[in-house]
């Protein structure tokens, strides 16, 4: 009776929200700002309850205070609920917010670290799972040390527990925390962003209650029910879309064509070209999927060989849905609001869109009361699962990795307790860590890949020679480990400081490529003295992993399992890649040897699913086809430029001294206004419980606007030095589309030069 009821309130609400979003035409409305119903925050409220006291009671079951029973759940993990958890707990909030983000800017792209997914859960299976299970290990670094030595072991625990950390819980509470604040707390405080250090402690110790208090279990049993009301509340989100849209044909016409692929050419703005994907990623892959003691703790926990290869499989298969479920909402909510079906995305100051909110803009936007609070329970479900499973794995690895070690006698019992007090550890850190990450200028997912090179190469390269060379020594393995994670920090480093622009992904292959130069070479030079149970853990050929006695049989075993998965994403890369390339054009537009300013430029090309509008900023530079909008074209393509004012800016003007002794200035855009709109001054004192978002109080500039009736604000320092940029009067003679545009392969800067008199130059 409950599954009915929750089935027809999901129904109505489909119907309703797609209803009446349908029937909205014409021009993009003014955003919407759309609070939480009581029912909404009922359903959340009564979710975080239930999760929290389901977990607590599934660990509590068991009452004894065995190791096993608390870190691997007794080996009782059958293979849907392996697959179910190893999915619940790689698709976190950071999936759910930034794909949306990613789809809305870059299109279906980053669908391939879903779908590449699948590949590396075959090698898991086949190749990884049974020796795992075979060494009958708790954790990864134990595996290690069995294949190698000590130092192997004792290295990767503190690389798992960095990774487990950094990766997956701090991305995952950022990401929640921008959704509550978009969502839930808006309801109850103005600018929630203030508060953001307390919604992530709370988020974290609603998740670290159950994880703490039931172990494994707790985990994959809370795991297996948040991965259905993750899929659902996602599953409503594209239904919805898809209905207002109007369906794949109308979502093709309302988006630029490069969205719908997800291979892509060397010109592609994002990096995440066709041989970054089958290049890097494998070693992103291979170290998350098969390395990473967050995930393959699931796999450890399984009943029997058989439920670990199978459970891999399936978790395959469900990471088809995330293209479709996560990554493509973000294009249906592009072109919603591109047909002005939906209304823009907030805007940051400079009047781009924060895509960001992304995610929960299309969840106050599309959807009714009560269905809000189910989809905002699924985004909480991605974020706990991932946190608690980190959790439980930073437990298992300091308890047996590290502990144990030193206190080789300690009773299973204690052990239990020294994870509980690691989680707790652990969380800590990380909640400083969340709050680090606010700064950044880069997608959310994005910033996450660029961790990716300090873990993933060395350690995938350590896993792979060691599992399919038996000549791998121990001493090359621990080099290219500690030297491979060192080197990736570098790279990290080198990244974030904007010194080196080579994509993540594609840095991943030329590192693994390095580090396994490195450990052959470590190898002939050191070579290894194998025991009677390293040599067990080498495959003689790779052969050798598809021959089983007791698997499964029909399309239950292990290899028939395997090859259609295969299959299947192969069909799909095949459907969904495009053969023609689209080149990013940039240019600056100049009017009379000066930058133009502020002006609304209109792309026309023949084929209309090209056309584009884009602002120009203060440096008269346009960029069509970028990381923050998908565009470009073929190469040849012509694009007519219209021209018309659009937005006159307020800039604050920062200095700073340089080490060279020289003053350098930069310009900050902090707020826009409509062209021609009055803008007004005053100098006020603001009381510091009145501050606004930016904390300023005390004495402080005002400036004032009317956009429709409605009065905007930005306030700076009283000492900072400010100026209005009015956007550049472009004469009507001009405005015409005379001037064009043609892309090129090189992707080089085109420069326009529009005189007064009317003519157009181009100058190279």
């Amino acid at each position: 009776m409950v599954r009915a009821g929750l089935s027809a309130m999901v129904l109505l609400g489909l119907t309703a929200s797609a209803q009446a979003s349908t029937e909205t035409g014409g021009p993009p409305a003014a955003p919407q700002h759309v609070s939480m119903s009581a029912l909404d925050l009922w359903i959340v409220g009564g979710y975080l309850f239930g999760i929290v006291a389901l977990g607590c009671l599934a660990g509590l079951r068991r009452r004894e205070s065995k190791g096993s029973d608390y870190f691997l759940a007794s080996k009782s993990l059958v293979w849907p609920m392996i697959g179910m958890a190893l999915f619940a707990t790689n698709i976190s909030t950071i999936h759910l917010v930034s794909f949306a983000q990613n789809g809305y800017t870059s299109g279906l792209t980053y669908g391939n670290f879903e779908w590449m997914a699948a590949f590396t859960l075959v090698i898991l299976s086949l190749f990884f799972a049974p020796f795992y299970l075979r060494a009958n290990v708790a954790t990864l670094p134990d595996f290690l040390e069995r294949r190698f030595n000590r130092p192997c072991r004792d290295y990767l625990a503190i690389l798992s527990i960095f990774s487990a950390v950094v990766v997956h819980i701090g991305f995952s509470l950022l990401t929640g925390a921008i959704v509550l604040e978009g969502t839930v707390l808006a309801a109850f405080v103005d600018s929630p962003e203030q508060y953001r250090f307390w919604t992530v402690v709370a988020m974290a110790a609603a998740t670290a209650i159950y994880t703490i208090v039931g172990g494994l279990l707790a985990v994959v049993v809370t795991e297996t029910i948040q991965t259905v009301v993750l899929l659902l509340g996602a599953a409503c989100i594209t239904w919805i879309g898809f209905r207002m849209i109007g369906g794949w044909g109308p979502l093709a016409e309302s988006v630029h064509p490069v969205n719908l692929t997800i291979l892509r050419s060397s010109a592609d703005p994002t990096g995440i070209t066709w041989y970054a994907v089958f290049l890097g990623y494998p070693v992103l892959g291979i170290w998350y999927w098969c390395t990473d003691q967050t995930i393959v703790q699931r796999v450890l926990g399984a009943k029997d060989e058989n439920h670990a290869r199978i459970g891999p499989l399936f978790a395959g298969f469900l990471k088809i849905l995330p293209v479709f479920l996560f990554v493509l909402p973000g294009v249906i909510c592009l072109g919603l609001v591109n047909t002005g079906k939906l209304p823009p995305l907030p805007e940051l100051p400079d009047g781009s869109p924060n895509t960001e909110q992304t995610y929960t803009h299309m969840i106050k936007t599309m959807l009714n009361p009560g269905f809000r609070g189910i989809v905002i329970a699924a985004l909480l479900a991605a974020l706990m699962s991932t946190v608690s499973g980190a959790l439980n794995s930073i437990a298992t690895l300091f308890s047996y990795d590290i502990y144990k070690r030193w206190v080789p006698s300690v009773s299973e019992r204690s052990l239990v307790w020294i994870g509980r007090c690691a989680t707790f550890v652990a969380m800590c850190v990380a909640i400083a860590w969340t709050m680090a990450l606010g700064q950044r200028d880069t997608t959310i997912y994005q910033a996450m890949v660029d961790v990716f090179p300090v873990v993933a190469p060395p350690t995938a390269a350590t896993f792979v020679w060691g599992v399919f060379w038996r000549g791998t020594s121990a001493w090359a393995a621990f080099i290219t480990l500690v030297g491979g994670s060192l080197l990736g920090l570098a790279v990290f480093l080198l990244t974030l400081s904007k010194v080196l622009t080579i994509n993540s992904l594609f840095m991943a292959f030329i590192l693994f490529a390095a580090e396994s130069v490195a450990i052959v070479l470590l190898s002939l030079i050191f070579p290894h003295r194998h025991t009677a149970e390293s040599e067990s853990l080498v495959w003689k050929t790779p052969w050798e992993a598809l021959r089983a006695e007791g698997a499964w049989r029909g399309l239950m075993d292990f290899r028939v399992f395997a090859l259609v998965l295969v299959l299947v994403m192969a069909a799909l890369y095949w459907a969904f890649s495009g053969s023609e390339p689209y080149f990013p054009v940039k240019a600056q537009l100049l009017l009379d040897g000066q930058p133009i300013v502020g002006c609304k430029v209109e792309l026309q090309a023949e084929n209309p699913r090209l056309d584009d509008t884009l602002y120009i900023g203060l440096d008269g530079r346009l960029t069509y086809g970028s990381v923050q909008r998908a565009g470009g074209a073929p190469a040849g393509t012509v694009l007519r430029l219209r021209l018309t004012p659009a937005r006159d800016y307020i800039v604050e003007m920062q200095r700073r001294t340089g080490k060279d002794g020289r003053v350098e200035t930069t310009e900050k855009i902090i707020a826009w206004v409509p062209h021609g709109e009055e803008i007004t001054e005053s100098v006020e004192t603001i009381r510091e419980d009145a501050a606004a978002n930016n904390g300023l109080h005390g004495r402080v500039r005002v400036f004032r606007w009317r956009v429709g009736g409605t009065e905007k604000q930005v306030r700076t320092s009283a000492d900072a030095e400010v100026e209005i940029r009015r956007a550049t009067p472009i004469p009507d003679k001009l405005r015409a589309p005379e001037a064009v545009l043609i892309a090129q392969p090189n992707g080089e800067l085109q420069v326009l030069e529009l005189r007064s008199s009317g003519q157009v130059a181009k100058m190279e």
